[in-house]
């Protein structure tokens, strides 16, 4: 006599499936989540594209970046712990320039020390920071910081660069 469940199958197909599905589950595991990373720094990417965009064209109209005295500000308490409106970790921007201040798109950040999106600026040059956040540092990254090279993507003006 050949032992079935109420829904007809046998318990060795059963067995079958349940491997079949754990095995599909462990290839796919891996690729979800590198889909998921690329979708995170891809978000960095643009937010850094969106930051010197509004960040130019605040200085067309106004001469100067927004300054915050050569400090870094940011979202995360290190940088205190700023959000992202007006009163944001880079003044003058929201909304005039841009709806919201960029957020960094993992669940993670900022975290409480100095993970998160900072900002500084003595009028004259700027640097805005994306820490801690990146996942991948590809050879050739338009976004590399020499200050954080292995923490960190940036945009800067020139001055900027090496803060």
């Amino acid at each position: 006599m050949k032992r079935t469940s109420q829904s007809g199958f046998t318990i060795i197909e059963m067995l079958i499936v349940v491997t079949i599905l754990a095995m599909l589950a462990g290839i796919l595991l891996p690729v979800l989540e590198d889909a998921a990373l690329s979708s995170r720094d891809a978000r960095r990417s643009s937010d850094l594209k969106s930051m010197q965009a509004a960040l130019e064209s605040y200085k067309r109209v106004n001469g100067t970046y927004p300054d915050t005295g050569g400090a870094f500000q940011g979202d995360a308490p290190t940088y205190g712990g700023l959000l992202y409106d007006a009163a944001g970790y880079c003044p003058g921007l929201v909304p005039d320039y841009l709806p919201a201040l960029p957020k960094d798109p993992s669940p993670d950040i900022p975290n409480a020390t100095t993970g998160g999106y900072m900002y500084s600026s003595d009028g004259v040059d700027f640097k805005f920071v994306c820490n801690e956040g990146p996942e991948t540092f590809p050879a050739g990254n338009p976004f590399y910081d020499p200050t954080r090279a292995a923490t960190a993507w940036q945009i800067s003006s020139p001055g900027g660069y090496n803060w």
